[in-house]
């Protein structure tokens, strides 16, 4: 706690105090007899009220208009530490040029993508908690450098809008771990955000505000010593439990909803001051550090360059048959699609701005070849529960035009407010307008170009072997129309990687039957899938995909060399360093994404991913160039969650580090063994005959130790006694079921001995 701290709660009636806990005129901390200003928190650069896009701005209407850089899950799509890190920085210029506006930004959102239909996955980046985590910890660097408040959201098991306010999230204690709470512990970690926002769920039953289960993991766990700021009107009947379970420090909402209740609590005894002391003084210590910072002007055109640059590292190139890049002397060229005059460059809510300079990609076509046609192709609709039926005589015309066409470029994918906070998504599918516009294009035209945008996955199965290339710009931002047609032109390089895994069917997603979509008896939301969320399902079950997580195509090519690692016998506290030489052997400059994967190959104590991202690292090189890139793994990258010794393990035996660009297109396998590990799973008495069947080293112990008749008898392949058995409590093996007991108690002491030793 610094000095001035000190010195302002010792002046603070317990009245005054109550009302620091929640927001008073739009700010946190403020009071006005102490002249202390307090600290005003945003969700967007230069205010955050106008929530809903209004068309392309116009100067004097009234509403913001910050720079629109990528969206989260655009940027996640970079896999670039260094640009998370650099867009932090652009929206701390933004906040600074006003900051009596703002100084406290309620970004980033961490929240895993469990399933593609999550209406705000676009302010979320990723599949996997180690992606998302990194990019999400560089991009907190980014804000709070330059001396704005970071807010890390939401935490936790907040995967879904539908009915988000009073679902409650049932998940397993490891994939809570492993999944959900891993992408949070990478960002703290790495970028020690100053704020958290708790989410508006139930975690197995206890709002998450209360739940000290879910406390303990952030603040003891993790160590997080910061402030934790409800969501909007999150705290329900439980404010004084909020405050007891030593977690959240304010609500955003108004004084009157939240003071007044607390204030009373205190009085009574139910809530020590004491307790609201320690939440205030990381308030205060935060007001007092975002005031130290030197307001700044922020060039708007800088700014908007920034973000065109930013949001070409973003775009997939997912596939292409040479067509691309288009040459810039295109005599026939064909753009089709409403989305073509009206991007889509930001999902809605809370999360969207309405941008400085919104450009249409049929504009900026029109400045590289002005002979360019255009057609609607389809009927463009936004609003908050959209309908887009085809229209035939669009369909025709679009259709007519396409046959007179060298090429033809197609913009589809979801218009604004598909996705968005407060809703989710009803499937995967294209609006029913745009299949059936490309079920026709494609037979009269050979040299589509098919241009997606959407913050998560498309169902475009139908049409992926019918168009001669596609590219993916998510929800790109205000530029993301001259990012795209610079990638098109090849004036800059596709230099994004997929951050989710995009299916081949629906019903394929792990999340398809525990992901409610519709109101119905069911307030529990079971996350039936466990630690298999994204590529760990699809691989796991032996899936196919239309494009794996990772996946990218670039304009140029690289050679990725063997590989080396600093030593090949490892223990669980050493660090193992993994180099691997990359070279661009093609005639453009270009960037590569190394992805390392880990998988455990020898007997376990639990089920275990086929592999799991554990680390990457991008390289941008010219012709020729060459570098070598050197990734570092600790025990976090070998541990599993065991649920059974609550706590983190790092088994011993065989593991694989999988290299490669993609979960797919893996190019190096390296063995690694691990040694002086633990054991995963404590045998006792209790435990099942059925695991001590399962394990390898019971039947080397009843080898070495017993007489050949006892291992045949425990085979379950045999079948018979041990087949019918198997599930008994291994210390009925000490009586007599079948005539005479197995073992006596000293023996069965001996082998569980055995099995617990390392």
């Amino acid at each position: 706690m610094s000095k001035k701290t000190r010195e302002i709660l010792s002046q603070l009636t317990l009245e005054e105090k109550c009302s620091l806990c929640a927001q008073a005129d739009g700010s946190f901390g403020r009071i006005p007899r102490l002249n202390l200003k307090g600290s005003v928190p945003q969700d967007n650069p230069r205010g955050g009220e106008d929530y809903f896009r209004t068309g392309r701005p116009v100067e004097g209407d009234g509403k913001y208009h910050p720079v629109a850089f990528p969206s989260d899950a655009c940027l996640a799509m970079s896999w670039d530490e260094e640009l998370a890190c650099e867009t932090g920085a652009y929206f701390a210029q933004e906040c600074r040029a006003n900051p009596d506006l703002i100084n406290w930004l309620f970004r980033p959102g961490v929240n895993i993508k469990r399933s593609p239909l999550c209406g705000r996955n676009f302010e979320y980046f990723s599949e996997d908690p180690v992606l998302a985590g990194e990019l999400a910890g560089s991009y907190i660097q980014g804000l709070q450098e330059n001396g704005v408040a970071a807010t890390l959201k939401h935490y936790i098991c907040n995967n879904q809008e539908f009915e988000r306010m009073t679902t409650n999230s049932i998940v397993s204690e490891r994939a809570l771990r492993e999944i959900y709470l891993r992408a949070f512990e990478i960002a703290i970690q790495k970028g020690n955000p100053l704020s958290i926002m708790s989410s508006y769920n139930q975690v197995n039953g206890e709002w998450v505000n209360s739940n000290q289960h879910i406390c303990d993991l952030l603040r003891k766990d993790l160590g997080y010593e910061g402030v934790v700021v409800s969501d909007f009107a999150a705290v329900h009947r439980n404010k004084i439990a909020a405050h007891n379970c030593g977690m959240m420090d304010i609500e955003l909402a108004p004084v009157d909803v939240h003071s007044d209740e607390l204030l009373e609590a205190v009085k009574a005894g139910k809530v020590k001051e004491e307790t609201i002391d320690a939440g205030l003084e990381r308030v205060l210590d935060l007001v007092d550090r975002l005031y130290a910072t030197t307001p700044a002007e922020a060039d708007m055109e800088v700014l908007h360059e920034a973000a065109c640059r930013t949001a070409e590292q973003c775009i997939v190139l997912l596939q292409n048959n040479g067509i691309l890049p288009l040459s810039k002397k295109q005599e026939n060229l064909l753009v089709v699609g409403g989305l073509a005059e009206n991007p889509s460059y930001m999902g809605g809510g809370s999360g969207h701005m309405n941008g400085y300079k919104v450009e249409t990609y049929l504009d900026v076509i029109r400045a590289v070849v002005p002979e360019a046609a255009y057609e609607p192709g389809y009927q463009l609709v936004e609003k908050m529960h959209p309908v887009e039926p085809g229209v035939p005589e669009l369909i025709s015309s679009a259709v007519k035009a396409a046959e007179k066409a060298d090429k033809v470029i197609v913009f589809a994918g979801l218009g604004y407010c598909y996705e968005s906070e407060g809703y989710d998504r009803k499937d995967i599918q294209l609006p029913e307008g745009q299949k059936l516009l490309l079920d026709e294009l494609v037979k009269v035209n050979s040299n589509v170009i098919l241009v997606l945008s959407c913050a998560s996955v498309l169902d475009i199965t139908p049409w992926a072997d019918k168009v001669a290339a596609v590219v993916y710009n998510s929800l790109g931002g205000e530029a993301v129309a001259p990012a795209t047609v610079n990638v098109i032109f090849g004036d800059a390089e596709p230099g994004g990687r997929l951050a989710e895994s995009w299916p081949v069917a629906e019903g394929h997603m792990p999340a398809y039957m525990n992901f409610t979509r519709e109101c119905q008896d069911k307030p529990d939301v079971m996350y039936g899938e466990d630690i298999y969320v994204g590529y760990r399902w699809y691989e796991k079950r032996g899936l196919p995909v239309l494009y794996p997580f990772g996946h990218g195509l670039s304009y140029t090519e690289f050679e990725i060399g063997k590989p080396s690692v600093s030593k090949s016998d490892i223990t669980p506290e050493d660090t193992l360093e993994v180099t691997v030489p990359v070279k661009n052997t093609g005639s453009r400059a270009g960037s590569q994404v190394i992805q390392l994967y880990v998988s455990h190959d020898t007997e376990s104590a639990c089920d275990r991913p086929v592999k799991a991202l554990k680390a990457f690292a991008k390289v941008r090189l010219e012709p020729g160039e060459s570098k070598e890139l050197t990734i570092k793994l600790d025990r976090k990258a070998f541990e599993y969650f065991s649920v059974n010794l609550n706590r983190w393990i790092v088994e011993n035996g065989g593991y694989t580090l999988h290299i490669g660009i993609s979960t797919a297109d893996i190019l190096y396998r390296v063995p690694v063994l691990i040694s002086g590990g633990e054991a995963g799973f404590l045998y006792t008495e209790m435990t099942p005959l059925t695991w001590f069947m399962a394990s390898e080293k019971f039947f080397r112990i009843l080898g070495e130790n017993f007489p050949p008749e006892v291992s045949g008898m425990m085979d379950r392949n045999a079948g018979g006694w041990a087949d019918l058995l198997s599930p008994l409590p291994f210390y009925k093996t000490t009586e007599p079921y079948m005539g005479t007991a197995m073992f006596t108690r000293e023996q069965a002491d001996f082998i569980l001995k055995k099995m617990n030793e390392q």
